[in-house]
């Protein structure tokens, strides 16, 4: 059972030193001292921890679930000061840059191919592998592909004969048009920093030139970055209250009480809608490919801490065991599987009703820039932004701003001559 979130100061001495593990044998391993995993949460990810919890026999697994942003904090105080407190970490495309750029990981690449035969690991292409490595070593082995698509109530948009938005002006007119006291016409998630970050990415890449130039200058605040986060804050006109301080869970929960009629969601948060313990809207909600493309995609999985004193065979064995071929099945209803086989399984498109919008979505998305600093440099970004939306703000003098603190901090790690 997944213990309580605890404060950060009672999590990482909850997490406490642990001593080497003994010598793990295939069938039967013991160690000295719980196995320590810090993680985001979300249902595919609980389902995984469940899974490492019972890898090995003989070896205890503490898993501590959390929110994104809480889990990423968490770990990067450990890692940072080479406590021996961490042993499994949780790690997206994104944060696995900084983690490996600051040596706080142990590369995989022996591991994986000691393995490779054992646990079927050739079953996940090398497009899957590529965002986990790091000046050519691998760090992290993938759990699941992730990517935003939109959500869209279906019942509402057919009793007014509409069609879901194939572009950011459509999207603008329908959330208009359905806005009401009763239920927002659209579901923002503008919490910093992660989900701010989602959100901005989404504008920022269609109707903007992306983050950064080639040299990594930032060009989000030029004259189509600003139009962009200015028609953001048109659309947040008919947002649901609270946008400003909600992430995943929040923007979930919006959909599932019937309190928003559309917006951009994580694919692993689809399968919920037709929860009938979770959800007011069973059978309502349809998915397609963000409006004018270019949403987040993303993946997440688990890497080895560098400083850790638990034998590495035993984490990578606890690791691939929780990513395998059947568990990656058993959790297929809850995210987008990063084994090629059960991704492109053809009876998941027909047994799952949101595997097409999975699969027009991933035509379409796009990364966070690979920069390791990226979720540094959205901290005052995302703020920025909020200050923009908020009308605290000039739209172009709020991303004129961002753009040089991003500078600055760039600049500062040797980024520019």
């Amino acid at each position: 059972m997944t213990q309580p979130i605890l404060s950060r100061r009672t999590t990482l001495r909850s997490l406490g030193a642990v001593a080497a593990a003994s010598v793990l044998t295939p069938r039967r391993a013991r160690a000295q001292a719980p196995v320590q995993m810090i993680s985001h949460r979300y249902p595919a990810l609980e389902l995984f921890a469940e899974k490492m919890r019972g890898a090995v026999e003989g070896v205890e697994v503490n898993t501590q679930l959390m929110p994104f942003d809480k889990a990423n904090e968490l770990a990067t105080i450990a890692l940072s000061s080479k406590a021996d407190t961490l042993d499994i970490v949780y790690a997206s495309d994104s944060t696995v840059q900084k983690y490996a750029k600051n040596g706080w990981l142990m590369p995989l690449d022996d591991l994986f191919e000691k393995y490779k035969e054992e646990f079927n690991l050739g079953d996940f292409p090398e497009s899957g592998l590529a965002p986990y490595r790091y000046e050519g070593k691998l760090y992290v082995l993938p759990h699941t592909v992730n990517v935003m698509m939109l959500f869209y109530r279906k019942d509402l948009l057919d009793a007014e004969g509409k069609q879901p938005p194939k572009t950011i002006a459509e999207y603008q007119e329908i959330a208009e048009y359905f806005n009401s006291p009763m239920r927002a016409g659209s579901v923002n998630c503008l919490k910093p920093v992660d989900a701010g970050l989602n959100e901005a990415h989404w504008f920022i890449n269609a109707l903007g030139d992306g983050w950064f130039d080639d040299q990594w200058k930032p060009v989000f605040n030029n004259e189509k970055g600003v139009a962009a986060i200015e028609t953001l804050k048109e659309i947040t006109g008919y947002a649901q209250r609270g946008f400003a301080t909600a992430a995943n869970d929040e923007c979930s929960l919006a959909y599932q009480q019937d309190i928003g009629v559309m917006g951009l969601q994580w694919a692993t948060r689809a399968a919920s809608m037709d929860d009938p313990a979770k959800s007011r809207v069973v059978g309502m909600i349809d998915w397609a490919a963000a409006p004018g493309g270019h949403a987040r995609l993303s993946g997440d999985g688990y890497a080895i801490s560098a400083f850790t004193k638990q034998d590495p065979d035993l984490l990578f064995r606890i690791i691939a065991t929780s990513s395998s071929d059947a568990t990656q099945r058993e959790a297929a209803s809850l995210m987008v599987p990063s084994r090629e086989s059960v991704l492109r399984d053809p009876e998941f498109a027909k047994k799952f009703r949101h595997y097409p919008g999975i699969l027009a979505a991933l035509e379409t998305a796009q990364p966070f820039p690979p920069l390791p600093e990226f979720y540094e440099a959205g901290e005052f970004i995302t703020r920025r932004v909020l200050q923009a939306v908020a009308g605290e703000m000039d739209v172009k003098a709020a991303l004129d701003a961002a753009a040089g603190e991003t500078e600055q901090l760039l600049k500062s790690r040797g980024y520019y001559n």
